[in-house]
């Protein structure tokens, strides 16, 4: 006997569902992958959220802007449930006034306290979700296409924890499985970004929420791969708008992908791509206005060829240097560094300490850069006084180039390019930093030079 076939999680963009012409095109996407078991995780229509988080902060402020906002959000999406419904958008439309007028009163319940609590806020930013999914789902019923709306409210469980949003498996696992066996189907569409935490109340995933979510119900449905949807190919050797001459990378690891993605490729955020490591599902990224075109696709099998897969940088950063004779040989300096940056919630970028243990530098977002300061003259006051630690600098307007790829380990020269490449274009470079794993070589510089660098990197690899 034959073994049904697997599902396939499918994740949709804003850029995706920013109108009903956009909705429908998603559709006739999906439709077309014949017998295909599906779960189609959906972003709010482009622009929505912001609109939403916009409306309850204007509410709270106690403006009557929001009112105006609020009607021009409700009939954006009536406007598109009569495109995508034409006849058959009597009960759909009723849905939406019923969730705009709840909405309203959310609002002005804001307006009345006069401040944004994050239970609200959390509310409210993840409607757009709600109204784009169930849109969509209206839209299949209509072609004639079966598909089960999912709120991921009802399924998905979470917990705020350090490190981010984690989800809560085994809760999340029996929830999805029961939906099933109450809603039973082949296509699925579900609402990303949103969930319940432990003690019921809505929530959300964070940004980017919408991609993790495509990753997390893709392995709740245990499902064969992972395609997420976006305006562009695929991932590219370095950002096509900084280097004309880049090119699609059609295959790259779980880990080249998080490399890229973290030092400033757009298409994927690393977390997105946790559920599909821990088990091992493909990750494609797909155009949706292009889909016949393959996209690029991420996995555990690691190509050794080219060394060098791609090149990312990005800005808004500052170098802080901590320097004096007297942190030489000293246990416990680095450890006062960074667990004063963490007490502050200061995230670290990159760390570049010499064998000398003269000084400790380490990137951090310029925005933070000056609470870090503070932070840090206020853990070593002491050492500063008596001249142990001679000084904290600053260094702003500072960028962070990567160069990474899983075939850089043991291949000999790929630094000596690099630091090539940056000597003929005249490029300083402020901070260098190498894992032991070999796959990324990052270098800080000048955010004036970071685009000249770029170009001349990415043209040396």
């Amino acid at each position: 006997m034959n073994s049904p076939q697997p599902f396939v999680a499918h994740k949709f963009g804003g850029s995706s569902m920013r109108d009903a012409e956009r909705i429908a095109r998603v559709a006739a996407i999906l439709a077309a992958r014949d017998g295909e078991p599906q779960v189609i995780v959906v972003s709010a229509m482009q622009g929505v959220t912001d609109a939403l988080i916009a409306l309850a902060n204007s509410a709270a402020a106690r403006s009557e802007v929001w009112r105006d906002a609020l009607s021009q959000l409700r009939e954006r999406h009536l406007t598109a449930a009569l495109a995508l419904l034409g006849a058959q958008a009597e009960a759909t439309v009723e849905w939406l006034e019923r969730e705009f007028a709840d909405l309203a009163d959310v609002l002005h319940a804001l307006a009345l306290l006069g401040t944004p609590s994050r239970e609200a806020l959390d509310l409210v930013q993840g409607l757009g979700e709600v109204w784009s999914s169930r849109l969509l789902a209206e839209h299949f019923r209509v072609r004639g296409d079966a598909a089960v709306w999912c709120d991921a409210r009802e399924v998905l469980r979470v917990r705020a924890e350090e490190l981010g949003v984690m989800v809560d498996w085994p809760s999340s696992q029996a929830h999805f499985d029961t939906f099933r066996e109450r809603h039973p189907g082949s296509r699925y569409v579900v609402t990303g970004f949103v969930a319940r935490d432990g003690e019921g109340r809505a929530t959300t995933l964070g940004r980017n929420g919408s991609d993790y979510s495509g990753a997390i119900f893709g392995a709740l449905a245990d499902a064969a791969e992972v395609h997420i949807w976006t305006d562009v190919d695929g991932v590219y050797s370095a950002d096509p708008r900084a280097v004309p001459e880049a090119v699609l990378i059609p295959e790259l690891s779980y880990h080249e992908a998080c490399e890229l993605a973290y030092f400033g490729a757009k298409v994927i955020h690393p977390q997105t791509m946790a559920p599909a490591i821990e088990r091992q599902i493909p990750i494609y990224i797909r155009n949706t206005f292009n889909p016949e075109h393959r996209g690029s696709r991420i996995s555990a099998e690691r190509s050794l060829e080219p060394p060098v897969k791609g090149v990312s940088a990005f800005g808004g950063l500052a170098i802080l240097n901590v320097e004096g004779a007297g942190m030489i040989g000293v246990p416990g300096t680095a450890e006062r560094v960074f667990g004063a940056l963490r007490h502050g919630g200061i995230s670290v970028v990159m760390i570049s300490q010499g064998s000398s243990e003269h000084s400790i530098c380490c990137v951090v977002r310029e925005a933070e850069v000056d609470r870090a300061e503070r932070l840090l003259d206020d853990a070593f006051r002491r050492e500063l006084d008596r001249g142990l630690i001679e000084r904290i600098a600053i260094t702003r307007a500072i960028s962070v180039l990567a160069v990474v790829g899983d075939g850089m380990a043991g291949h000999p020269g790929t630094a000596a390019r690099l630091f090539d490449q940056l000597g003929r274009g005249r490029i300083n470079v402020r901070a260098i930093a190498q894992g032991a794993s070999e796959r990324n070589i990052s270098v800080a510089i000048d955010t004036a030079d970071a685009a000249r660098a770029l170009r001349a990197v990415h043209a040396g690899f």
